[in-house]
């Protein structure tokens, strides 16, 4: 009875170790299909493998049609917008981002069976890049030619007339273009504070009150705009000027946050009667009033 046992065993471990290293598709035997192994296998193994290779070949085919349908490359010609530099232009797909032309012919798997193009700018501001040109009592701001008289006031020289330079955050007054070539053009605090040409800035607090106590400083009265009403032309100018509000600006306990600023407030002599004719205010940034830069 135990040789029996015994011999069972053996049996099925034998039978074990031929199941796991039989068959076709077995890890240590790939599937060749030039060899003669298949030429030599039974009729059942031979349908077996013609089965296979065919559901196979019918998945790479079903593969190949789906992947086929996923090919399109959108490409987008990228412009860096440099204004006087002129643009530069990048070729890019949705696949590969190309510095120099030509270079997606190193990567086939990006070719695509069809295309289409796009093309993105890249704004380059050019503010900042463009120095105004001083002459004696002259400055010309060299982004839109226009030149203002200067007049050198506690040693530092400031702008005679009001910038009128056109960017985001700006207008006319009453939305009358001529007005800007009268008063200038009026700026939104935010706006104000990139107005000025390289190598100029807004005010400060000290600066501001040497041109207050200046009574030959000549100012413009050219009014301001509210949401969209404007009014004062004439009568009175308001300008920015980049400091902290303090103590003694006239609305100073009223308007306290983030929404305002100060701006020195000028009444014309004949408007202003026997009251203050200058002083420092706290207004809202988003009111439109004028700008002067002093030089750095």
């Amino acid at each position: 009875m135990k040789k029996y046992i015994l011999f069972v065993g053996v049996l099925g471990v034998f039978s074990l170790w031929a199941g796991c290293t039989g068959g076709d598709n077995g890890p240590l035997s790939p599937i060749d299909d030039d060899s003669s192994a298949l030429e030599s296998s039974g009729s059942a193994k031979s349908s077996s493998s013609a089965e296979k290779k065919k559901s196979s070949s019918s998945g790479k085919q079903t593969s190949s049609a789906e992947s086929s349908t996923d090919t399109t490359v959108i490409h987008k010609e990228v412009v860096l917008d440099t204004n006087n530099r002129g643009p530069l232009s990048y070729p890019s797909s949705a696949v590969v981002f190309c510095w120099n032309s030509g270079c997606e012919k190193d990567y086939p798997a990006s070719s695509p069976s069809s295309s289409s193009s796009e093309k993105i700018v890249i704004g380059q501001s050019s503010e900042s890049n463009e120095p105004p040109t001083v002459n004696g009592n002259s400055m010309t701001d060299n982004r839109n030619g226009k030149t203002y008289k200067l007049q050198n006031v506690g040693g530092k020289l400031w702008m005679a007339q009001d910038l009128n330079y056109e960017r985001s955050g700006s207008m006319c007054f009453s939305k009358n273009n001529s007005n800007c070539e009268k008063y200038g053009r009026l700026y939104t605090f935010s706006s104000a504070q990139g107005a000025c040409p390289a190598g100029w800035r807004l005010p400060n607090r000290n600066e501001a009150q040497a041109v207050i106590n200046a009574s030959d400083y000549p100012w413009s009265y050219s009014g301001r705009c509210k949401e969209g009403d404007c009014d004062f032309t004439e009568k009175m100018g308001f300008h920015w000027i980049d400091t902290e509000p303090q103590d003694g600006d006239k609305n100073f306990d009223s308007n306290k946050g983030d929404k305002f600023a100060v701006i020195i407030v000028e009444k014309e002599p004949g408007y202003a009667g026997d009251d203050t004719q200058k002083f420092f205010q706290v207004d809202e940034k988003a009111k439109h009033f004028s700008v002067r830069c002093v030089q750095e």
